[in-house]
């Protein structure tokens, strides 16, 4: 994948798929430690043992298609760019992604695309709280889908809300330098 946002993606999506009600998605860029971390916590089934030891293999997965990608390729990407990646994981209680990046490693692929990966979470998800902070040289911003489904009588692809949303993320991102 050629920018972490569709990684983001892709874990979000396998929260989802384990039935997570909540995803938190937290997002810090420090380029004076030269770290890019991305964290990515739910309270989905969670995985076993044995899910959790199999997780990075290419060839595993939960699904039908027989290969999981997704983990092996962010694992891949952290590594190259002189990182890693750690994976926390408990039955019924969900499971933790923590991807860190080297920040100005030139094999880091870019992290570009994250209102428009919020953006399709939420929409396409409006059962699932989605909690998404990023911080970038301590400077924070923060989004809340549940605080916007209260304020709104709930998620729902109303234009006015998609308007919000999205000026919400692309203001507060850019407030922080992460557009």
């Amino acid at each position: 994948m050629d920018d972490l946002s569709l990684h983001v993606l892709d874990i979000a999506e396998n929260s989802a798929a384990a039935g997570a009600s909540l995803i938190e998605i937290a997002i810090e860029e420090d380029e004076g430690r030269d770290l890019l971390t991305l964290r990515l916590a739910d309270n989905g089934r969670g995985m076993s043992r044995s899910e959790l030891q199999s997780a990075l293999d290419p060839f595993y997965s939960t699904k039908a298609k027989k290969t999981g990608l997704g983990l092996p390729f962010l694992a891949q990407a952290a590594e190259q760019s002189g990182g890693g990646l750690s994976l926390e994981s408990r039955p019924g209680r969900g499971t933790t992604v923590t991807a860190r990046f080297g920040y100005g490693n030139i094999d880091r692929p870019p992290l570009t695309k994250m209102a428009e990966t919020v953006m399709i979470l939420v929409f396409g998800h409006p059962e699932i709280g989605f909690r998404y902070r990023h911080r970038r040289n301590g400077r924070d911003f923060r989004f809340d889908s549940l605080r916007f489904a209260a304020r709104a009588g709930g998620i729902t692809a109303r234009p006015d809300l998609i308007a919000a949303i999205r000026k919400t993320l692309e203001t507060g991102l850019k407030r922080i330098g992460a557009s």
